[in-house]
């Protein structure tokens, strides 16, 4: 199966509103195909806007990022209205997915309440066609990965798929093997950075096996992988080459 690479715009840091249409032009020129950014970074009133330049320039729009506390009961109405919205706007530019991440806290316990949530957003974006995912950290993946495996039993196939950090699973030291099993056809795409002594650097400077990522991408029939750079010492143009380069290399 051939991939696609994507970027999520994280490295620009506060600036992408501002630079959105520079950002773009900016990936598509370096070869990237999709782009994933944080619901906090639009302008909801300007869907249509968006919309246009994603056809401008020719990239998918593949993923709207979108935080919350929908989990605090004190924030819980406010939390679902912005779940509402980025379900709106997502829809209304041509987003494929709706990712959203978990609570910090989560407990065992807590997790069955958490998958309830996550399938009924789910079930939403299923009707604006949209398909919603959950992105892991490591905390997920502490105590051999209950509470993401309870998420994984607990949600429906259909509804509930799952963006797959790969750097966040290393650092949480999990088998990459065993959590490509354990989301077998339910992962929606990867997120994609490489690590050095525990922390973030781009992709081929540090110690996980890039290629066998890969490897493992096309034996479970993933499409996309999203270069997800948290931080950087270099400039965010810099960094976003060098991990397209390191990928685009070894497909």
């Amino acid at each position: 199966m051939s991939l696609s690479i994507g970027a999520q715009t994280i490295v620009w840091g506060e600036t992408i509103r501002e630079q959105y249409q520079s950002i773009l032009r900016f990936l598509k020129n370096v070869g990237y195909q999709g782009v994933e950014t944080g619901m906090r970074h639009f302008d909801p009133a300007l869907s249509l806007t968006y919309r246009e330049l994603f056809r401008e320039t020719g990239l998918k729009p593949l993923a709207v990022h979108v935080g919350g506390k929908f989990w605090d009961t004190a924030q819980a109405e406010e939390e679902t209205r912005k779940i509402h919205e980025a379900v709106q706007f997502a829809s209304e530019v041509g987003f494929s997915f709706l990712v959203t991440s978990g609570n910090p806290q989560e407990t065992v316990e807590t997790v069955k309440k958490a998958a309830e949530t996550y399938t009924q957003i789910g079930e939403e974006c299923q009707k604006q066609g949209l398909q919603f995912a959950y992105h892991n950290h490591n905390w997920e993946l502490a105590g051999e990965g209950r509470i993401l495996r309870e998420l994984a039993e607990g949600t429906p196939r259909g509804d509930v798929s799952f963006v797959l950090d790969i750097a966040w699973a290393y650092r949480a030291k999990a088998s990459l093997e065993t959590l490509f099993e354990l989301l077998k056809g339910r992962i929606a795409y990867l997120h994609v950075k490489d690590v050095k002594e525990d922390q973030f650097c781009e992709l081929g400077t540090g110690e996980i096996p890039i290629k066998r990522i890969v490897e493992l991408a096309r034996q479970y029939g993933v499409e996309w992988m999203v270069v997800e750079q948290d931080t950087t010492a270099l400039s965010p143009e810099e960094s976003m080459r060098i991990n397209f380069q390191c990928l685009r290399g070894l497909l």
